[in-house]
């Protein structure tokens, strides 16, 4: 076979990765229960001000400073519609609008007036600080349910500094701020010191695990994205297996009867052709029953009954426009098919009888320089819809105890508004839903244009909760002892607070 031919049948398999982990450290981690993180990337640098909305009468870190900072244009109306969604919550603790209804926060069908429309107050363990934005009544749903934290001002940061101290040492400073690429890649290295370090938070404690799951064929570390792998999950000697956002790709006849007659065709005098083929071979075997496995879950759907709350059939690719609820713009179906692929995933894992799983989706398109409100609402209720699909599958697994679905961004968008969008920025909210001790954490900001923590004069904030201490949290919560922690999250040491506390350790 030619080069040219092994890459075109090499390529068509997108079950596992091209080259398998072959080196593995020795498994330290003997676990009984099961265990998943499901890291959600919000590509482009998401504005969390507008998706969680500050509703405190904190003079620097409230409402009222909040749309004085951002302006009429784009600061969302300070309309509660929280009991009207508890209103509909029914006997059995289900959120309930049937399939014929309008839905009741949505006005006229249009986006545009949807997004403007109000919020819903988070009470309770939120303390009325913090309200989700009216295109994701599903969030504001679990987070009602106390199956949610919003963990505030996060961001890539060395250590613990004021803006004096940056201003006076600008090697303090995360390098490439403000830049999409150069800080989405360090919330994935887990490190904001340096961009030249190849491996990512996930991939270095898979580094130390090993085999967690004593299978050779699934990694712990699954990777759903057409926008690339995720550096996240890169260890030292550690690959992460890479998925379409709808699962593994069957095989068509062709490729398959190709690439078995290569693989098969007999051994060679030369040793490195013979080691060469063996790792092909052994990634093709993978694909197939990786594929067998897809294959089987979608037969006997662990899922068949579970609905959404318009009575549609998540997982039985009935169409779900309706709770599109009439938007005239487009909501990406692959958003999500992720969050779905990824809940089959986790069905897979616990049928087998694996102990740790990791998996990363990717959504695009949170960039809003201009229309923010009618880009912004689409990507919000893609968002809703596809963590509403996995909760709700999770919960039919029984296994809302057992999963972590945290969210990250490049940054968070500038406090001052840039005429109808926002600028690129520093620190911003991130939430995480499952296993979690519902609530706040961290520190509001103050969100004055020029003050006290605004490293510009655009409204900049600078992040008082590291990554670092942000995963550290989570991976205490997935079994990780400090060793590995410190390992995982070398600048965690900077930090005075190890666990930020959100997340429900048993």
């Amino acid at each position: 076979m030619q080069r040219r031919d092994f890459l075109k049948y090499a390529t068509a398999i997108s079950g596992a990765s091209i080259v398998p982990q072959i080196l593995s450290a020795d498994d330290s981690s003997n676990f009984s229960d099961f265990k998943a993180i499901v890291m959600v990337d919000l590509q482009g640098g998401n504005d969390a001000l507008n998706t969680f909305i500050p509703t405190s009468s904190d003079s620097k870190s409230g409402y009222d400073n909040y749309v004085k900072q951002r302006g009429s244009v784009i600061s969302i109306p300070n309309n509660d519609m929280m009991s009207d969604l508890q209103a509909l919550v029914n006997n059995s603790g289900k959120l309930e609008i049937t399939a014929a209804e309008r839905n009741p926060y949505y006005e006229n069908l249009d986006e545009l007036k949807s997004y403007m429309k109000g919020f819903y107050l988070l009470d309770k363990d939120f303390e009325s600080k913090i309200a989700v934005n009216a295109m994701m009544p599903e969030i504001a749903y679990w987070m009602d349910r106390q199956r949610g934290a919003i963990i505030q001002n996060i961001g890539n940061i060395i250590g613990p500094y004021t803006k004096s101290e940056l201003k006076n040492n600008t090697s303090k400073l995360t390098p490439g701020l403000f830049a999409h690429n150069l800080q989405n890649r360090l919330a994935h290295i887990g490190m904001a010191s340096s961009l030249n370090i190849s491996t990512g938070w996930l991939g270095r404690l898979a580094d130390e695990w090993g085999d967690v799951n004593s299978d050779k064929i699934y990694k712990m570390n699954i990777n759903l994205s057409g926008y690339g792998i995720e550096r996240a999950m890169f260890g030292e000697t550690t690959n992460p297996m890479n998925y379409s956002y709808n699962g593994p790709t069957k095989l068509s006849g062709k490729i398959k009867r190709g690439f078995e007659e290569w693989v098969n065709k007999g051994t060679s005098e030369d040793i490195f052709q013979n080691l060469y083929a063996n790792i092909r071979s052994s990634s093709y075997n993978e694909s197939v029953a990786t594929i067998q496995d897809w294959e089987d879950i979608k037969k006997n759907n662990p899922f068949e009954d579970v609905t959404d709350v318009y009575g549609n059939y998540i997982y039985k690719g009935e169409d779900v426009s309706k709770a599109q609820m009439g938007l005239s713009g487009s909501i990406h179906t692959r958003d999500i098919e992720s969050f779905k692929t990824a809940a089959r995933l986790i069905a897979i894992a616990k049928k087998k009888g694996f102990k740790r799983i990791t998996l990363s989706i990717v959504m695009g398109g949170f960039d809003q320089h201009s229309n923010l409100i009618g880009s912004h609402s689409l990507r919000l209720r893609a968002l809703s819809m596809g963590i509403d699909a996995f909760m709700r599958g999770m919960e039919s697994l029984g296994s809302l105890d057992e999963v972590a679905l945290i969210s990250l961004s490049d940054f968070s968008r500038s406090t001052a508004g840039n005429s109808n969008g926002s600028d690129h920025a520093w620190g911003g909210s991130q939430f995480v839903l499952g296993a979690v001790n519902a609530g706040n954490y961290g520190s509001f900001p103050d969100l004055t244009v020029g003050g006290s923590m605004d490293i510009s004069s655009r409204g900049r904030i600078i992040p008082t909760t590291s990554y670092s201490q942000y995963y550290a949290t989570v991976l205490k919560w997935f079994g990780a002892n400090n060793n590995e922690i410190n390992y995982a999250l070398p600048e965690l040491k900077n930090f005075s607070t190890k666990d930020l506390g959100f997340m429900k350790i048993s």
